[in-house]
This record gives structure tokens, sequence and C-alpha cells, in this order.
């Protein structure tokens, strides 16, 4: 207790001193991150402990379900997206109705979500048999396709919101799912098992979404209303950009969706429950380059003129902040683990390990992207992430047969430093460089 204690007391000290620096630079890009940053650490946290209370009252093999259906839904979701929540960072300044935007994208993923989560369930049968349960119970069915919608949703709604460099609303959103969350499967879902883990995250979802469309987001858009619309001469604009960064996202996250299906069926839902608590936990550190390139993109899409020097900027906080993180992680990654059971520290150890090196090639690789976002370079964008989709997703296969679960995390930050060691070059000459702006208003 009085080392978890001490922590807390750390992890608090930290939080604070970079407030306090926020506050005295501020700078909407830091102000910003910070609150995507603890938007990701407290959400992050909560997350550890809804796990740690999973693993404490269901089976393995009921966790590896759950976080399986919750990566199946998390992977339709993004595919749903088609990259709009990139085109809304990039075109909501741009644009003379964000209003007409938002929810015309809204509208359009809300319709792909659903048609999308039904071919899913009706070809589980042949790519994850495990989850065909799904398929045999039309409530399910419906509960999993609301859930997907939903979770598509709201990563529109987190975009719209830091488009409007409004941050703080989006950890307000994503707290009250955390809470929301974290008692129904014990409390109203503990007969579905496994599946009881998974509709309460959407449940989670869904109620937080509400507060969002009726609260935060008026607040941000003025005269904002959520409502079924679609405007084609807007879409039409954002489209091509979009689609472009749909790919690059879906590339990018690819791993963490297809990892967890990898495993289920390879080597069962036990060891993908030890897989997935460790990479939870771990991708708490991802949070850094995460949250601070999110701000530089949407910095660099109100103002492209001080793009060289906010990516300057970011890119030092970023590795500042990480250098701490990661080995504290490294040093406490097995004890955070044995508080899931014994097997989830035995199992989880390397995992942690590996995952937790890999951060610091990801703040090169996540800056680098949102500087080209900015500057619409979708083919260098794509580029990078088919490369660190192929090499994450072909050598976490090879090495889970010969270094099992560790073999994942190898390959996932081997990916990273390969990626890294290509772009630091033309990421420096970019930060040390003059950077035009470039933008136009679309009607």
């Amino acid at each position: 207790m009085r080392t978890s204690h001490h922590i807390s007391q750390a992890a608090s000290l930290v939080l604070f001193c970079y407030w306090l620096i926020i506050r005295a630079i501020h700078t909407s890009l830091l102000n910003n991150a910070f609150y995507i940053i603890l938007n990701s650490i407290v959400t992050s946290l909560l997350g550890f402990i809804f796990w740690n209370i999973m693993a404490r009252t269901f089976s393995p093999e009921n966790v590896g379900i759950g976080s399986a259906l919750i990566a199946a839904s998390g992977l339709l979701a993004i595919i749903s997206t088609i990259g709009l929540e990139s085109g809304l960072i990039r075109f909501i300044p741009k644009v003379k109705n964000a209003i007409s935007l938002i929810n015309s994208t809204f509208t359009i993923v809300a319709i792909l979500a659903t048609l999308i989560s039904i071919i899913y369930l009706v070809g589980s049968v042949y790519w994850s048999p495990v989850l065909k349960f799904v398929l045999n119970d039309v409530l399910l069915l419906i509960l999993f396709i609301l859930t997907t919608m939903f979770t598509a949703l709201s990563l529109l709604t987190d975009q719209a919101l830091l488009a409007g460099r409004s941050a703080k609303f989006v950890f307000y959103k994503n707290l009250l799912n955390s809470l929301i969350k974290l008692p129904l499967p014990l409390v109203a879902f503990s007969f579905w098992g496994g599946f009881g883990i998974f509709v309460s995250t959407g449940i989670g979802l869904a109620l937080a979404n509400i507060v969002a469309w009726f609260h935060f987001l008026p607040i941000v858009f003025k005269n904002y209303s959520a409502r079924i619309f679609f405007d084609v001469n807007v879409i039409k604009h954002v489209l091509p950009f979009s689609f472009a960064n749909y790919l690059a996202n879906f590339l990018n996250s690819a791993p963490a969706f297809v990892y967890p299906l990898m495993i289920i069926n390879i080597l069962g839902p036990e060891n993908n429950a030890y897989f997935y608590i460790a990479w939870m936990m771990t991708m708490i550190l991802r949070v850094i380059p995460n949250g601070i390139s999110q701000s530089l993109f949407a910095e660099g899409a109100h103002d492209p003129q001080k793009l060289a020097q906010n990516g300057r900027r970011a890119l030092i906080f970023a590795l500042l902040l990480s250098l701490p993180a990661s080995f504290t992680m490294i040093f406490l990654g097995g004890w955070l683990l044995s508080f899931f059971g014994p097997g989830y520290e035995e199992n989880g150890k390397g995992i942690v390990f590996y995952l937790a090196l890999g951060v610091f090639p990801q703040c090169i690789n996540m800056l680098y992207i949102s500087l080209n976002q900015v500057k619409k370079k979708v083919n260098l964008i794509i580029i990078q992430a088919i490369t660190v989709s192929i090499l994450s997703i072909s050598g976490g296969y090879w090495l889970l047969g010969i270094n099992g679960l560790n073999g994942i995390a190898m390959a996932y930050t081997f990916a990273q430093l390969v990626v890294a060691a290509i772009v630091i070059c033309p990421l420096l000459r970019q930060l040390l460089g003059k950077q035009k702006g470039s933008g136009h208003v679309v009607n």
C-alpha cells in the first residue's frame, strides 16, 4: 500500500509540474496536448482498474473473449470512419459551416459502422470462429452493432472537439465513459461473461457520446445540434484527404486489433488475456507522442505558418516526457501486472519491456505523420503506415511461433525503430526549415 501511495504521489507531482510548464508557456499547442495526455493517462488508469477487476472476477477465458470482442469492434469502428476523423481536424478551420461537416461525417460513419458490423458477423464463422456465438443470438448481434457504431462515433466526436481546440471536453467525455462502464460487468451483465465485459464498454460510450453531442459540442461550435444530415458539397472536398488518412490510420492501428485476434485463434483465449492486459497497460506510454502529435496537427491546421516552430517544441516535449515514463514502466511493469494475478505477471513482463522501449521511435514517427497531415502529403503518410503495419503484423506472426507472446512485442518495437530510422532525417529538415502554409476555404 505504501509503494502504491508513493507511485500515486509521484504521478500527481509529474502531472502538476507539466501543468505548471504549460500554464507558464500558455500556448494552445501545449494546453491541448496536456488535456489529450491527461485524458489518455486517466482513462488508461481507470482502464487498468477495470481490467484488474475483470481479471479477478472472470476467468482468463472470459477476459480473453471480452478483449477479443472489443478489439474486433474497435477495428470495425476504425474501418467505418474512412479517415473522416482526420478530415475534421484538417478542414473544420477552413469550412464555412463546421456544423454541416460534423453532422455529415457522423451520418456517413453511423451507416457504414452498421453495414460493416453485419458483414463481419456474417463472416465470423470463417475468420473468427471463437466469436461466432454472437451471430446465433439476435440481441447479442444488435448490441455488437450498436457498440461498434458508438465506438466509431466516439472517435469522430473526439476529433471534432480537438479541431475546435477544446481538448478538455475530450477528457471530460472519456472520463465519463470510463466511470460509467466500470461497475456494469459486475452489477448488470455478469451472466454474459466475456460478452458482458464487451457490452459494458458500449453502454459507457453511448452515454458519453450523448452528453458530448448535446452539451460539449454546442459550447465549442455555437448553435450546434446533432441530427442526421448529409452535405455533398462539403464531403466531396474532405473525402479525398480523409480516405488517404483512413488507409494510414487503419494500417497504423491494425496491429493493436489484429494481435488479439491472432493470439486467440493460435494460442487460445487465456494467452490472449495475458497479452491484452500487458499491451493495454503499456500503451499508456503511447499517450505522450500521440497527444502531442494530435495537438500539433490541430494547431497546424489553424496556423500552418508556425508549423516548424510548434513541431520543434512538440518533439522536445515528447522525448523529455517519454524518457522517464518508459523507464518507470520497465521498472514497475512486473509489479503492476501482479495485481492481475501470477499468470499475468509471468507472461506479461517481457511484453511490457519491449513495448516500453518502442515509445521513443513512436515520438518521431507520430510527429512526422502530423507534419505531413498538415501539409497534405498523404502519399508519405500511407507509405509510412504500410511499412509499420507490414513489419508489425508479419513479424509478430513469425516471432509468435519462436518467442511466444514476447515475440509480438519485439516485432512491434522493431517496426517502429525501422520506420523512425527512415523518417528522422526528413523530419529534422522540416522542423529546421521554413514552412509555408497552405489551405483554402471549403464552401
